[in-house]
Formats: structure tokens, C-alpha cells, sequence
């Protein structure tokens, strides 16, 4: 019985903690839709979400984990389930639907330079991503000790994170969908496939 109940409490303590980084993050976002990422303060953030400035740090280091915890809660969390499922190319179709959704916030965050910045962050977590999804294959090819899995991994996952970064920021103007049947392409063709009949890009 009590066992049962301690049990309880903690469900409902992180139920709690739960529901103030959600209000916590919410509020952060509302901020950062009306101005720069650099002059959102903590006390600006606590105040939104009217709580205490303690609380603040009982969730969250500062504003750089903020960011982190809504990616990884939002988007990061289904795509690592469908890869998880081995649906990798259905995840990165997730991922950018995601992104789409979520655009203008994802525009401002990708604004953020610094050794904390979220492209800093975002590139890792693609990297890491393909690695373990290449992990559940043997590799089978002749270049197999110069093309390691982590080689592959951080060739394909810059190239993505730079694609994307392109999509988010406006330089790329299409849909998720469009963008992901694009590096489809890219995925399955060599660039010879790319050249004109005069041998041209």
C-alpha cells in the first residue's frame, strides 16, 4: 500500500514538472515570436508564465535548454519512434513536416549563434540519428574501411542539416513534402544524373 501510494505521488510530481516546462516553454515561444532570441531574459519568461524565477531553475538551466527541451519534446520524439520502427525515410519526412508547422519559431532559433546555438545542437542530433539508423546495418560495400558508419553518418546528416537550414531561413522556397522528395533524389541518384546532355548542372 504504500509502496502504491509513493508511487502516485511521483507520477503526479512529474505529471507537474511536466505541465511547467510545457507553460515555461509556451511562454518562451510567445516571446520569441515578438522579439530576438538575445533580449528574452528569464524574469521575462517567469513573468509570462506568471511563476517565480526559482521555478525557472528548477526546470531548466537557462534559454539555450529551453530550445532544446521543445525540439526534443515536439519533433525529436516522433522521429526518433519511427526510426526506432526502421521507417528512416518516413521519419525525415516527419522531421521536416515538423518544422514546417513550426517554421517561424524554428527561423528565429536557427538565428542563434554561440557554442549553444540550436544549429549547433540540431546538427548532433541528425548525426546521431543516421548513426543509429546505420547501425542496424552491415555495411556491404568495397570501401568499407574508408566509409565507416561514422563517416556516412556525418556526410549525409551535414548535408541535410545544410538543406534544411537553406528551407528554414527562406533561401529554399517549397514544401516539407517537396523538400524531402528532393533529397530523396539526391539519396538515390549520383550528381552525373544532375548534368545536361553538354555536361552542365
Amino acid at each position: 500500500m504504500l509502496l502504491s501510494l509513493l508511487s502516485y505521488i511521483m507520477v503526479r510530481m512529474e505529471t507537474r514538472g511536466d505541465l511547467t516546462k510545457e507553460l515555461l516553454a509556451d511562454c518562451f515561444k510567445r516571446l520569441l515570436a515578438h522579439m530576438p532570441f538575445a533580449k528574452i531574459t528569464i524574469r521575462m519568461i517567469t513573468d509570462e508564465a506568471g511563476l517565480i524565477r526559482p521555478t525557472f531553475y528548477k526546470h531548466f538551466q537557462d534559454k539555450y535548454e529551453v530550445v532544446e527541451w521543445i525540439f526534443m519534446t515536439e519533433i525529436a520524439s516522433q522521429v526518433d519512434l519511427m526510426v526506432d520502427h526502421g521507417m528512416d525515410s518516413d521519419a525525415i519526412l516527419m522531421l521536416l513536416r515538423c518544422l514546417e508547422m513550426e517554421k517561424g519559431f524554428y527561423k528565429k532559433v536557427y538565428a542563434i549563434e554561440g557554442p549553444n546555438s540550436f544549429r549547433m545542437l540540431f546538427d548532433k542530433y541528425l548525426y546521431d540519428t543516421f548513426l543509429r539508423a546505420l547501425s542496424e546495418h552491415s555495411l556491404q560495400h568495397p570501401a568499407a574501411g574508408v566509409l565507416t558508419r561514422e563517416r556516412i553518418a556525418d556526410y549525409f546528416s551535414s548535408g541535410l542539416s545544410h538543406l534544411i537550414g537553406e528551407w528554414i531561413c527562406g533561401s529554399i522556397s517549397c514544401s516539407a513534402d517537396e523538400l524531402h522528395e528532393a533529397y530523396k533524389y539526391l539519396l538515390s541518384h549520383s550528381v552525373y544524373d544532375l548534368l545536361d546532355p553538354a555536361g552542365h548542372i
